[in-house]
């Protein structure tokens, strides 16, 4: 794959993430990002320096894949659960 098709992926993952959470303030989601880096770390055992988007220079492509695509994962499973739980007026 070259470098700029990678490039892409990862936009398109991390685009997929944000918009998942677009309708939650800044704030919010904010600290969503921040309960699924620590459910990651949790989870895998991990420090947050472990984490390619805190650390980006210190890790290799096929890891950042794998974590980024976590991090979708586990941010699909905490928006349905909290899309289950919120209460439309």
């Amino acid at each position: 794959m070259t470098k700029k098709l990678k490039e892409i992926e990862h936009e398109v993952t991390h685009d997929n993430l944000i918009q998942l959470l677009s309708l939650q303030t800044p704030a919010e989601r904010q600290k969503l990002l921040q309960d699924i880096d620590g459910i990651l770390c949790n989870i895998l055992d991990l420090e947050m320096s472990d984490l390619p988007w805190l650390n980006p220079n210190k890790h290799k492509t096929g890891w950042e894949k794998i974590m980024r695509n976590l991090r979708l994962v586990i941010g699909k499973l905490e928006y349905e659960s909290h899309k289950k739980n919120r209460v439309l007026h």
